[in-house]
């Protein structure tokens, strides 16, 4: 859930900062999602919560809460289980991050003024390019989220109903969502290299809505307002979705430092550079 409640976050944010929206006509959206294929229990009660007002001031009551956000360590405990595992966590490192800057509010005060932005105006996206966002980065999340459990169920032989699990979540937690059912249909299928964004229904869900994405961050960076979580949701797309990335430069850095080899595309076996001296 921590990835999804950023995300949720940082769409709230991008309307409030950059679209002057308030509260209640930001929940109002995220009521309307609610009903669509975002449905979910995170969607609802943020979209509740958002039209939430204070009794004692009369305030949105999200607006008299210090932006300070607390944690348990589950997240914590999921990043180092996945980097044990060799396996990305980003949107989940993304989320526990952001709560962590979140608790030095006197610092980031302070910064505030002195720090230039740098924002360059751009145009707001629209509902259905967030709502896009939204649903894009959820499934990169819960993919993440899935292929790590895949990866300690093979490390530890645990043989993980991942259908099931999906099914377990869609009938009662934090995190049940429509999306779960097309995640445990796709779990039930044949699953090319036991990847969630590799079914057929899941990659044509990224089809449709990964522009969105794409805009929401292009504006996010423009206007200087932070969505590490998105942000590293399309950063992780686009980096599997890439069949020739750039992992040769790191192995010829490590190899002319270290001295560590490397393969080649035309050979097997490990290898060493001749590298220019420096």
């Amino acid at each position: 859930e921590y990835a999804d409640m950023q995300m949720i976050s940082e769409i709230y944010g991008l309307l409030r900062d950059q679209g002057s929206q308030e509260p209640a006509e930001i929940g109002q959206m995220f009521e309307r999602w609610a009903t669509g294929p975002l449905s979910s229990y995170l969607i609802e009660i943020s979209g509740a919560a958002l039209q939430s007002v204070d009794s004692k001031t009369g305030q949105p009551m999200v607006d008299v809460i210090l932006d300070k956000a607390g944690q348990k360590g589950t997240g914590r405990w999921t990043l180092v289980e996945a980097l044990k595992l060799g396996q990305s966590a980003s949107t989940i490192e993304a989320a526990v991050g952001a709560r962590g800057w979140s608790s030095e509010k006197d610092m980031r005060v302070a910064a505030d003024p002195l720090l230039e932005k740098g924002a360059i105006p751009a145009e707001l996206p629209t509902e259905k390019d967030m709502e896009n966002a939204m649903m894009a980065a959820r499934i990169l999340g819960h993919a993440q989220g899935f292929r790590i459990l895949s990866s300690a169920s093979e490390e530890f032989d645990w043989a993980l109903d991942m259908a099931r699990i999906a099914e377990i979540w869609r009938a009662g937690c934090i995190i049940r969502s429509s999306l779960l059912d097309e995640i445990a249909a796709a779990f039930r299928a044949e699953l090319p290299f036991d990847h969630l964004i590799l079914a057929p229904a899941i990659s044509e869900l990224l089809a449709v809505s990964i522009s969105g994405l794409r805009r929401v961050v292009a504006v996010a960076a423009l206007t200087g307002q932070p969505v590490p979580a998105l942000s590293a949701a399309l950063a992780w797309h686009d980096t599997i979705a890439r069949g020739r990335g750039t992992a040769n430069m790191i192995q010829a850095q490590r190899d002319f430092f270290g001295a560590h080899g490397f393969e080649r595309l035309d050979g097997e076996g490990k290898h060493h550079g001749d590298w220019n001296a420096v």
